[in-house]
């Protein structure tokens, strides 16, 4: 071997420490698992069989009763052949014990959510469940139809219809009752009703206060951060099988299909409310800011039966989404279940929700309620009682755990929501996201503090070395937050990423929570190179009020580029009721006035709502609406392109488990 020269010797040194670096980092990541269970998987996996009573065979028989018949062809199509749902999706589960690639109770929850079919529930109610993530819920009126919620698309809201009729005698729509305002209860609504029925006042569209305005706004605003969350959360990209996914916790995974919408032709405005809908009467009890900031419980008198549309489920419920959403009062929760006790309590002799299955008897229907109300309430309890010592979120969700008669029912357990997450959601609820140590106060930003911790902790290398021993001895939870700060610093790092993928994945095939396994598995697929899912639309800009139209617009605006700039757009909105007002761009932002007489305005513009929807959405721009003949203007002809030209439209599929933008 020749010697090195010593002017070289320092550029040598270099070279070889970079190559032994390289050798040591391929060296911690050989052998990783892909798609299997560790050793130190199986066992947690394993522990939990003796921590609950899986001879409890009550929810089987409840789940099955009062099978009718299942649809012919499993699988829902669309008009134009694509694939909608194909209820068989999950039949790998029936009859099998748990995998090592699953939590034991996990998967029995995703057992008896896999069954489906049209059932009775009790004389003159039935349920479409197990096509969608949400029940539909048919009532027998004096003369047709009350349908509870419509599922997330109307190819499978059409299909329950469809087999409801068939098996039970052809009945028109009489109603729709929606209980709340998320999409998987009201997107299948024109999949049952038509437009026409509604204008013509056939059908009654009957929802809580508020309804139209949350449903749009909490999947607007913030929509495209929290539907490509929301990918994760449901783990859409996820081979469905054991090692991928098994369904949500609250029922199987959402339709793909067509989602509508229909404004209520009837609110209902506060507790005690009653109306008598095709001969049935019916007691609503107003549940705002619990599972949805509009929603509401009902009683059906003369059948002895309640509706709880999602506030009390066979699962622990999100106090928090990880999909992202405003936080809900455990508190609030609490005390609607115990109205509902003392309103219904005493009278009630079935229950159905809007997920999950029915409950069936006087006594186990008030022990359901009650323990889901304390289990709530317990929660907003204790984490205040911690944090009052000095505790923050963390440390709470860390120490809290639910007593045995509360957290051994499986209809407690975090299939959906997680202790842990509800505990936090509940801290920032009261104390926001500072736990008071000034530290924290005015953190680093993820991938500058990322870069100095690597450095602190002597490389990419060693850092690579301690998380690779932290994964032999099955510390996965010390693993990810280790090796998160290399991705962030080198999201380039195959090293890195091959080991965060690999802990990741274990701790999803342990989460007993539907929404850690859809986040672990989907974040570990992503960082071995799969494509990143994009968020999908939920709420066309051309089908909303002009107001949320500005209101959404708004969140669009680049500073950069609107600063300096000042735009006064008079509107004309066309239509049935037509309206005027003043759209005023100053200082980066958008508002919407009334016209003031005699005001100096750039343009005028005369247009629909869908159609200034369809310029802020970015699908029409207003000179070819000018050209077209549909839009008339009046001044400066692009004053509206030229606000549409500030906008920054967010990507659909921005990074999560790695920087957004590659630090330079």
């Amino acid at each position: 071997m020749m010697p090195v020269p010593d002017a070289l010797l320092p550029r040598f040194a270099v070279s070889l420490a970079t190559a032994m670096l390289a050798l040591a980092g391929h060296a911690v990541a050989a052998d990783l698992p892909v798609g299997t269970a560790t050793a130190h998987t199986r066992a947690a996996n394993q522990a939990v069989l003796q921590q609950l009573d899986f001879n409890d065979r009550d929810s089987f028989d409840a789940v099955n009763r009062g099978l009718i018949a299942k649809l012919p062809d499993a699988r829902i199509k669309g008009k134009d052949g694509k694939l909608v749902y194909d209820a068989d999706n999950f039949a790998f589960l029936r009859d099998k014990p748990a995998p090592d690639t699953v939590n034991p109770s996990f998967w029995r929850q995703s057992q008896l959510n896999a069954e489906h079919g049209l059932y009775k529930v009790a004389d003159r109610i039935y349920q479409f469940r197990g096509y969608d993530i949400a029940n539909m819920t048919l009532i027998q009126g004096d003369t047709g139809w009350i349908i509870i919620d419509t599922t997330t698309s109307t190819e499978v809201a059409a299909a329950g219809l469809k087999l409801a009729n068939e098996k039970l005698g052809q009945r028109p729509v009489k109603a729709v009752i929606l209980t709340h305002s998320h999409a998987d209860h009201f997107g299948g609504v024109l999949g049952v009703v038509s437009p026409e029925d509604i204008k013509n006042k056939k059908v009654e569209i009957i929802a809580p206060v508020g309804f139209l305005e949350e449903a749009i706004s909490e999947n607007l605003y913030a929509g495209n951060a929290m539907g490509r969350r929301a990918r994760f959360s449901y783990g859409d990209g996820l081979p469905l099988d054991a090692a991928g996914s098994i369904g949500t916790g609250l029922g199987v995974n959402l339709s793909q299909g067509t989602i509508s919408i229909a404004e209520p032709t009837r609110t209902i405005t506060h507790t005690g409310e009653q109306l008598t809908v095709d001969g049935l009467d019916i007691v609503f009890q107003n549940a705002p800011g619990t599972e949805a900031p509009a929603e509401m419980l009902f009683y059906f008198p003369q059948l002895k039966a309640l509706c709880l549309a999602e506030d009390s489920t066979y699962v622990m419920h999100n106090l928090y989404t990880l999909r992202g959403a405003k936080v809900r009062s455990p508190l609030v929760w609490a005390n609607t279940l115990n109205t509902t006790l003392e309103l219904f309590g005493d009278k009630v002799e079935v229950a159905f929700a809007s997920h999950t299955w029915p409950t069936w008897g006087n006594a186990t229907i008030r022990e359901h309620l009650s323990k889901q109300r304390d289990m709530y309430r317990f929660i907003n309890d204790q984490t205040l009682r911690l944090a009052n010592q000095g505790y923050d979120a963390e440390e709470i969700a860390e120490r809290l755990t639910l007593p045995d008669v509360l957290g051994k029912e499986f209809y407690n357990r975090g299939y959906y929501g997680s202790l842990k997450h509800n505990v936090k959601a509940t801290y920032q609820l009261y104390l926001g996201f500072f736990n008071g140590n000034p530290a924290t106060l005015d953190a680093l930003p993820r991938v500058e503090a990322a870069r100095r911790y690597v450095e602190a902790m002597g490389g990419a290398a060693q850092v690579l070395e301690r998380g690779r021993k932290a994964f032999d001895a099955g510390d996965y939870r010390w693993t990810a937050e280790l090796v998160d700060h290399v991705v962030y610093a080198d999201p380039g790092n195959q090293e890195a990423r091959a080991l965060q993928a690999a802990a990741l994945e274990q701790l999803g095939f342990q989460a007993e929570s539907a929404t850690w396994r859809g986040f672990y598995l989907m974040g570990a697929k992503e960082l071995r190179g799969a494509k990143r899912m994009a968020a999908a639309t939920l709420v066309d800009p051309r089908a909303i009020p002009v107001p949320m139209a500005v209101d959404y617009a708004s969140t669009l605006i680049e500073p950069a580029r609107a600063i300096g700039k000042t735009l006064r757009i008079g509107l004309r909105i066309a239509g049935a009721e037509p309206q005027r007002y003043t759209l005023s761009l100053e200082n980066a932002v958008l508002f919407l006035n009334k016209p003031v007489a005699g005001e100096k305005l750039d343009s005028t513009v005369t247009l629909t709502a869908p159609e200034f929807g369809a310029i802020v959405g970015g699908m029409a721009k207003t000179v070819d609406l000018v050209k077209s003949g549909k839009v008339k203007v009046e001044g400066d002809a692009d004053a509206l392109d030229q606000l549409a030209a500030l906008f920054d439209r967010p990507d659909p599929a921005f990074p999560l488990i790695e920087p957004v933008a590659a630090p330079k």
